[in-house]
């Protein structure tokens, strides 16, 4: 008996056709099948509580933006519970913690990020807004902070904030039943100045991490410990002789640690990176995303698929290799409006 699988695409829209598209798979490579949408206004990026009863997502309506919390149903279908101003402005990213009472925001436009309490897992209020002070030498894009992702440490002693506009890797010490300390921060720079770090990725022994730079379009190993990031490795992610514009977007590893893939957005694209263990990089290939501007990529579960999300109204589907990490487009595609992430169950 096959086992069904399922995941979600966040896409961005004004219009009705916004919010999120639920799927269900047969198998680990069937087809997806289309099971529910939920409508949401301008919605960007989608997690889930730790145990995947509760699901949250960020949007906005109009020039306010807000965080959502969303139910999971017993036929995988997501109801919306409440939404709740994120105080900021373009909040792309969020995160919870462990012990369950606390979310976290990351605002890339106001340059700060936001604590918000939950109360029986829902999101209740603001507790504070931090942000973030300093620039970069890329005036249009680091004329001050720009939060882009947060998220937990594997040692889930500290809550991360990588910051675009200045650089840097913020690691704020956390409490499950206090929050972060915002006077203890720990900060790695990031060089070289002018990277714009976007998103970052642990492997599976919580020591190394790999940045994704949107604007030097690279990727950077670094060694974590106690707060602490220290770069080992640079690789781009892009062929030698492209010369265009590019923007890096979001970075993904595989589950058993041998391979990672980093989108190009401008040579729209999938980089994909052999990994050592260590740090060491080898790019291997480079293959098309199958659509304009790919936001996200994620592997969709049962891991033999992989798909980019385009924000040019499109995802894209791929047959994925476990033995040696190549992407081979399967014809699939599906029309969704601003596709910005994608969610696997």
């Amino acid at each position: 008996m096959n086992k069904n699988y399922y995941f979600h695409v966040v896409g961005r829209s004004p219009n009705a056709d916004g919010g999120i598209y639920s799927y269900k798979m047969d198998s680990a490579n069937a087809k997806p099948e289309q099971i529910g949408f939920t409508a949401l206004n301008e919605a960007s990026y989608l997690i889930s509580a730790p145990d995947r009863k509760l699901f949250y997502a960020t949007g906005r309506v109009d020039k306010d933006n807000y965080v959502a919390t969303l139910q999971f149903n017993q036929d995988h279908s997501l109801t919306l519970l409440n939404t709740v101003p994120s105080e900021g402005a373009s909040t792309c990213h969020l995160t919870t913690v462990p012990g369950g009472n606390f979310l976290y925001t990351a605002n890339y436009s106001s340059g700060d990020f936001t604590e918000f309490s939950l109360k029986n897992g829902v999101v209740d209020k603001l507790i504070r807004k931090i942000a973030h002070s300093g620039s970069g030498p890329n005036k249009p894009r680091q004329n001050g902070p720009h939060p882009h992702y947060v998220g937990v440490t594997p040692d889930e002693k500290y809550v991360y904030i990588v910051d675009l506009g200045i650089d840097a890797i913020k690691a704020y010490p956390f409490h499950p039943e206090n929050g972060i300390d915002i006077n203890a921060v720990k900060t790695s720079n990031i060089t070289p100045r002018g990277s714009g770090p976007r998103h970052l990725v642990f492997d599976g022994s919580g020591k190394i991490a790999y940045l994704l730079n949107e604007l030097g379009n690279t990727v950077i190993s670094l060694s974590y410990a106690n707060g602490i990031f220290t770069q080992l490795n640079e690789i781009s992610t892009l062929p030698r002789f492209f010369s265009g514009k590019n923007d890096a977007a979001a970075i993904r590893i595989s589950a058993d640690g041998r391979f990672l893939f980093a989108s190009n957005r401008g040579f729209d694209s999938i980089a994909c990176f052999e990994l050592n263990g260590d740090g060491t990089m080898k790019l291997y290939d480079l293959v098309y995303s199958g659509g304009g501007k790919p936001r996200d990529i994620n592997f969709l579960p049962g891991g033999k698929m992989f798909a980019a999300a385009n924000e040019a109204g499109n995802v894209a589907f791929f047959d994925y290799d476990l033995t040696t990490g190549k992407l081979t487009p399967n014809g699939l595609s599906f029309k969704i409006p601003g596709a910005l992430c994608i969610f696997p169950e």
